[in-house]
C-alpha cells in the first residue's frame, strides 16, 4: 500500500478501555479486524483486510523485536511487546500487542500501554534504532535487545513478557482467589530472583580470593618446617572454596535446587495467566464492536474464548511440584551458608598459625589480612540471603 505522506511527530491517543483485535493467517495477513483498530490506523476498513501487517508498521520499530516475537510464533508459542504502529495519516499510536496461535493463524490483542515498563522500553527501541541505522546487522541487534533487557533486570525475551503482560492487564477484572494466587507467586519470583542475585554476587566474590590459598603454600614452603600447618590449612581452605563454588553453580540449571529454571517456570506461569485474562476480555468486548473482513465476531470471540479457556502448557510445574521446587532451592541456600561457615572455621585456624608465627611469617599475615577483608565482604553478601530465607520460611 504506497504511502505519499511524511511520517508525524503527532501521536494518536488510544482509549485506555479499549482492547483491539485483528486476526490473520499465519504469513501474517489480516482477515479481520475491529473497527476500532481501523478507525486508530488511519485506513479505510476495506482496505484493512487483505493487507499485511506491515501495513501499520513503524520506522521507528526495530527489526530485531519482531524478529524475536516471530520467532515464539513460528515455534508455536505467543509473543507479547510494546510496539509503535503508523497510522495511515503518518500519526502514530503505541500498545501493547499479545498474539497468540489460534486455528490456521494467529489473533493479535492490543490494547494501550499503561505499566512502567512503557517508558524505559520505548527509550530502549530508540537506541536500538539508532544502532540499526548505523547499519547494524540482525544477529547484533538480538544481541543488543537482550542487553537492553538485561539492564531493565530481565533474563531474557520471556522473563521480560512475564512481567510486561501481568501488568498491562493488571486494571481486568478478576477473582479474589485469582489475585491472591498471583500475588503469592509475584513475591516467591522476587523473592528467588534476589536469591539469584546474592548468589551470583558471592560467587563472584569467591573468584576474586581464589589465589589466596595459593599464596598461603608459597609462605608455607618457605617457612618448613614450621610452615606445615598452614600448608594443610592452604589445601583444606582450596578444597572447600572448590566445593562452595560448586554449590554455587547450582550444577548448572539441571540441578533440582537451581533458581533459574524455577524463575523460568513462574514466569511461563505468569505469562498465561496474563494472556488468558487478556483473551477472556477481549473475548466479550468483540461481540458487541463491528467488525470487518471475513470472520464473523461471534467466530473472532469462539476462538479467544477457546484460548482463554486452555490450561497451562505442557511441562508447567503444578503448584505442588512448584512448592516441592521451590523447598529444594531454599535446601541448597542453606547448604551454601553451611558450607560458608565451614570455610571461616578454616580462615580462623589459619589466623591462630599466623599468630604463632609472628615476625617470621614472611607475610603470612599480611595475606591473612587480605582473607579476613575477604570473609567480611562475604557476611555481608550472605546476610541478605539468610534474609530471604525466613522470608521463605514466613510465606511458606
Amino acid at each position: 500500500m504506497p504511502r505519499s505522506f511524511s511520517h508525524s511527530p503527532a501521536e494518536v491517543p488510544v482509549d485506555p478501555g479499549l482492547i483491539m483485535h485483528t486476526l490473520s493467517n499465519r504469513r501474517g495477513v489480516i482477515q479481520s479486524a475491529d473497527r476500532s483498530f481501523a478507525d486508530l490506523s488511519g485506513h479505510d476498513p476495506a482496505s484493512i483486510v487483505g493487507a499485511h501487517h506491515r501495513v501499520v508498521r513503524h520506522p521507528d520499530m526495530p527489526r530485531a523485536v519482531f524478529a524475536r516475537t516471530w520467532q515464539l510464533l513460528h515455534d508455536g508459542g505467543l509473543a507479547a511487546a510494546y510496539v509503535k504502529n503508523l497510522a495511515g495519516d503518518g500519526r502514530f499510536f503505541w500498545v501493547f500487542s499479545v498474539v497468540v496461535p489460534v486455528a490456521g493463524g494467529h489473533v493479535n490483542v492490543r490494547r494501550a500501554p499503561r505499566g512502567p515498563l512503557f517508558a524505559e522500553v520505548a527509550e530502549a527501541y530508540r537506541r536500538l534504532r539508532a544502532a540499526e541505522r548505523q547499519g547494524e546487522g540482525l544477529a547484533a541487534q538480538l544481541a543488543r535487545l537482550d542487553g537492553e533487557l538485561a539492564d531493565l533486570g530481565f533474563a531474557d525475551f520471556r522473563s521480560f513478557m512475564a512481567q510486561a503482560m501481568q501488568t498491562e492487564v493488571a486494571d481486568l477484572p478478576d477473582t479474589d482467589d485469582a489475585r491472591d494466587w498471583r500475588g503469592r507467586m509475584t513475591g516467591v519470583r522476587a523473592r528467588l530472583a534476589a536469591l539469584q542475585d546474592a548468589r551470583e554476587r558471592l560467587s563472584d566474590s569467591i573468584m576474586t580470593m581464589r589465589l589466596l590459598p595459593t599464596n598461603m603454600r608459597i609462605i608455607a614452603s618457605r617457612l618448613e618446617p614450621s610452615g606445615g600447618p598452614i600448608s594443610a590449612i592452604s589445601q583444606r581452605y582450596k578444597a572447600d572454596a572448590a566445593e562452595l563454588l560448586g554449590q554455587l553453580a547450582g550444577g548448572g540449571e539441571t540441578r533440582p535446587g537451581s533458581v533459574r529454571p524455577v524463575i523460568a517456570q513462574l514466569d511461563e506461569l505468569m505469562i498465561h495467566d496474563a494472556a488468558t485474562r487478556l483473551l477472556r476480555a477481549a473475548a466479550s468486548q468483540v461481540t458487541r464492536n463491528e467488525l470487518v473482513g471475513l470472520v464473523t465476531g461471534a467466530e473472532v470471540a469462539a476462538l479467544m474464548q477457546a484460548y482463554g479457556d486452555l490450561p497451562p502448557p505442557p511441562g508447567t510445574l503444578s503448584p505442588d511440584e512448584l512448592q516441592q521446587r521451590v523447598r529444594k532451592v531454599r535446601h541448597e541456600a542453606e547448604a551454601v551458608i553451611r558450607l560458608m561457615k565451614g570455610l571461616e572455621q578454616v580462615r580462623i585456624l589459619g589466623e591462630v598459625e599466623s599468630s604463632r608465627l609472628r615476625g617470621a611469617d614472611l607475610g603470612l599475615s599480611a595475606v591473612m589480612a587480605q582473607m579476613q577483608e575477604f570473609h567480611t565482604r562475604v557476611r555481608d553478601g550472605i546476610a541478605p540471603m539468610i534474609s530471604l530465607l525466613r522470608q521463605f520460611e514466613t510465606a511458606s
